[in-house]
């Protein structure tokens, strides 16, 4: 298997697999990865490469190298797709395929100017983009997380927080990614479910995502 297949295998364990470190299958592990060979072809490749370790019960677990590996790709999608959705304005499927071609090859460096240079944007104009952005005259304010109930399905537009920008990529909220509002905290905090996981929000943060009804 080439590099790269590797580490797209380390993604889906860390995205869709092991976000709570549970032990994973050769099985669940191919249906993670779709188009890839069989899992056990699959586990095989990444136990000889020093990046899971087979347990007594025939399950499996990322080795600490494994982890560190796969946490950096996923740290570079999210980063070229908040860019790619955010900055350039693409739709979020194809900010997502292009972000996945590229995180193999990119350097760790340019991800960390770009994760700059997102938390330092310009100011957004919703209604006419980035190119418009000081004509705020002209811009219409959408809604936050802080506007809606629990229960709510919401679509991220914008992150409007520059010094919460890394980590909310970090978690996955990004424009395009769609948020469930599961509880409102007495201290204004607000819960959501974002990739399969739930985040707790500030009140400070929460009102700097806007986003939109969602289904």
């Amino acid at each position: 298997m080439q590099p790269s297949d590797l580490e797209d295998c380390l993604e889906a364990i860390l995205l869709k697999i092991q976000d709570n470190n549970v032990p994973f299958t050769a099985e669940e592990l191919a249906q993670a990865v779709p188009g890839a060979p069989a899992g056990a072809t699959l586990v095989a490749s990444l136990e000889r490469a020093g990046y899971v370790r087979r347990g007594p019960d025939g399950t499996y677990t990322l080795t600490p190298a494994g982890r560190t590996l796969g946490e950096r790709i996923v740290r570079k999608h999210r980063t070229l797709e908040c860019f790619f959705t955010e900055m350039l304005g693409m739709d979020a499927e194809t900010a997502s395929e292009e972000a996945c071609r590229l995180e193999h090859e990119i350097s760790d460096e340019t991800i960390s100017r770009l994760s700059e240079y997102i938390e330092n944007p310009p100011r957004p104009c919703v209604r006419y983009g980035w190119r418009h952005a000081f004509r705020p005259q002209e811009c219409m304010q959408p809604a936050t997380v802080l506007d809606f109930s629990e229960g709510s399905r919401l679509k991220v537009l914008l992150v409007g927080s520059p010094g919460a920008n890394r980590r909310l990529i970090d978690l996955g909220v990004i424009p395009g990614a769609v948020l469930e509002i599961r509880r409102r905290l007495r201290n204004g905090s607000v819960v959501v479910k974002v990739k399969g996981c739930d985040v707790a929000l500030s009140p400070e943060i929460a009102r700097c995502i806007h986003v939109e009804p969602f289904g």
